[in-house]
Parts: C-alpha cells; structure tokens; sequence
C-alpha cells in the first residue's frame, strides 16, 4: 500500500514499483483517515505500506477540501498500527528534512525506530530531481524479500 497525497510523488512511486515488480498489487490511500481505516480493517492484504509523513486528514474532493495538514500524519499511523499489533512493514518515504513542528527527519527516525521497531523499517528522502530514493526502496523491499 503507498499513502501519499502528492500526486506527481505518488505517480512516481507506483511507476517505480510497478516497473520493477511487476506482480506487486499497489493499494493507494491519499489521507489520514482512509489510510487509518483500510489499514485497520484490511491490514493482512499488506506485507508492506509506503507511508507519507505529511498529509490531509480527509481524501480531496469536489466536496471535501481535505481538511487540516497533519504534519506528522504518518507517525500517527503508525502508532496505531504498532498499538494493535498488526505485524506489516512501513518505510516513511518523505520530500521533507525539517516538519511544521520543528522535528528533523533524523530526529523523527530515531524516535520511530526506537517506538515502533516491530514495525518501522526506516526513511527514504524522496526528490523528484534525484533517483537516489528508488535504489534506496528497491534495497528496503530486498531486504524484506
């Protein structure tokens, strides 16, 4: 599953994936609260989620302008999947070094993997000018493999 709401960063991704595993059946969820709840009711269809840090609490509509940013949506997350003992896999894939809130990408890792280790398998700085973060994902889901 990828939970991004940056379209051309999701489209990224999914093209990444889907060209270098073909097979892979890719879930998408662009908010807060959708990822929450298909995590939460779905979660055994997932050996892994592609987590955005920052992102709108509901999905964007013609009717739903997608409510408050929640800068570190993605923690929340994964709380709550830690919380309820679901055992999938999250990598953070992120575009941001620094968060509205003060926190540092380096900072935010150490305290995931100290909170979440059964869970939290690490970041990716995501760039749409730099390919480093594919070989950085293709060697996270190696590793998982």
């Amino acid at each position: 599953m990828i939970v991004e709401d940056n379209q051309k960063k999701l489209e990224k991704i999914k093209g990444y994936l889907e060209k270098e595993f073909p097979d892979v059946d890719l879930e998408q969820k662009t908010s807060y609260n959708s990822a929450a709840k298909e995590i939460a009711l779905n979660y055994d269809q997932y050996n892994l989620i592609l987590l955005d840090m920052s992102m709108q609490t509901y999905d964007i509509s013609n009717d739903e302008s997608g409510g408050e940013p929640e800068p570190l949506a993605g923690k929340n997350i994964l709380k709550q999947i830690y919380l309820r003992e679901i055992p999938t896999k999250v990598i953070v894939v992120t575009m941001y070094e620094n968060f509205i809130d003060g926190t540092k990408i380096d900072q935010l890792h150490q305290e995931l993997k100290e909170g979440f280790s059964e869970n939290y398998c690490g970041f990716i700085f995501f760039s749409h000018t730099n390919l480093d973060w594919s070989l950085k994902l293709k060697q996270f889901i190696k590793e998982l493999t």
